[in-house]
């Protein structure tokens, strides 16, 4: 595919080769100044991989050869939901709508042309308006926030933008189980694609300040030997896979009496972690929670996330009282056993203080802020249960 530049110049559109790693690693640096996390557009080793891989769609923009624009698509044939990422164009090619071209020309052979995807997400800067609206442009939808998910040159709260196709809606489960401090991130999702009531559930809250007794954690970051476990786990029905697209485990906590196993994959480079599965052998699973979450913190992990079924309130009800706070909301995101799409709900934990001093939020995502902000300020009242109305106010 060719787009022609106001200049004249031509840009060829193609998929990205072996031939391309250097010239992408170049890329990445002069337009991030060498800040940016993700370790697939710096690692030679990753970027060969991935440019091979049939689950990949790496879409490079040049003009004359030279590497002017880059983009990734993530496909998941089983769920049949895709993630665009990476997207990064050199500084003197901005303003001429070659990001949103390459993005359309993806999101059709995915969603169109191929059908290989009925779903596609992207996370979004938001300091400044321009990656929201040109996503909204292409027909996604702002669900929700990442707070202080990456930090590049300061903390970044990043946005979820989601391109529902009609037969993604078609095959949605509905009617949601959930508890009832969930109801406005649905509510959000409800009235800007016309959904059902969800069932309320109600369920006995845990005190968030009450750790139990202290359970201690072995930390393994020997890659091989974690995948191993991960996936002799699974193979065997032994763990509650968590799920989480496009992701796996590179750090294992294992607790030392043998009762809790939990996968993450860690960037070490900003701090951002993934819980995508866990074994548990009984007792209290919030306990182990809450100790995780505090061994997770001392490994220099800074923000945790995690993905909760919006039709298991239970484990909605356990991500709350183990100081997880949703953030987003995404409609027919996984395939179930039954070939119905499931709804899910973003839930995330960070160890320091929040930053929302430089942010540029469309609508949909102020309003999750606003939830957000809310739920974070009722686990605050819950964990001061004694707290002096008289002293607040004044």
């Amino acid at each position: 595919m060719q787009l022609k530049l106001q200049d004249r110049r031509v840009v060829d559109m193609v998929s990205a080769s072996k031939d391309d790693i250097q010239a992408i690693i170049d890329h990445y640096i002069a337009v991030y100044k060498g800040k940016y996390p993700l370790p697939e557009v710096s690692d030679p080793t990753i970027i060969a991989r991935k440019v091979e891989d049939p689950g990949y769609l790496w879409l490079l923009a040049k003009v004359d050869g030279r590497l002017i624009g880059s983009v990734i698509f993530a496909v998941d044939p089983v769920n049949k939901i895709g993630k665009t990422y990476a997207a990064a164009i050199l500084n003197e090619f901005r303003g001429q709508d070659l990001m949103r071209t390459m993005t359309r020309h993806g999101l059709k052979l995915l969603t169109e042309k191929t059908r290989v995807c009925d779903v596609v997400y992207a996370t979004t800067r938001t300091v400044s308006f321009a990656p929201q609206v040109l996503l909204e442009h292409l027909g996604f939808i702002s669900l929700g926030i990442f707070p202080n998910v990456r930090k590049i040159e300061s903390f970044e709260t990043h946005g979820l933008e989601v391109y529902l196709s009609p037969n993604s809606m078609k095959y949605r489960r509905q009617s949601p189980m959930l508890i009832p401090e969930l109801h406005d991130f649905y509510k959000i999702a409800r009235e800007e694609l016309n959904l059902e009531e969800p069932h309320t559930v109600i369920l006995d809250e845990r005190d968030p300040r009450k750790m139990g007794a202290m359970v201690e954690f072995d930390l393994l970051e020997d890659l091989a030997e974690v995948s191993r476990k991960f996936y002799q786990y699974q193979d065997k029905d032994l763990m509650q896979k968590v799920f989480f697209p496009f992701t796996d485990p590179n750090m294992l906590f294992s607790a030392r009496d043998g009762s809790a196993d939990f996968f993450v994959n860690f960037n070490r480079i900003d701090g951002n972690g993934v819980m995508v599965g866990y074994r548990y052998n009984g007792g209290d699973i919030h306990n182990a929670m809450m100790w995780f979450c505090e061994a997770a913190s001392k490994s220099g992990m800074r923000y945790i996330e995690l993905l909760v079924n919006a039709f298991k309130p239970e484990m909605q009800r356990l991500a709350l009282d183990t100081k997880f706070l949703p953030c987003a909301y995404f409609p027919a995101m996984r395939i179930n056993d039954q070939g119905l799409r499931e709804d899910f709900l973003v839930f995330s934990r960070s160890f320091e203080n929040l930053d929302f001093m430089d942010l540029n939020l469309v609508d949909n995502n102020r309003r999750f802020l606003d939830a957000f902000m809310k739920c974070w300020y009722e686990l605050l009242v819950r964990c001061q249960p004694d707290f002096d109305e008289e002293w607040r106010i004044g």
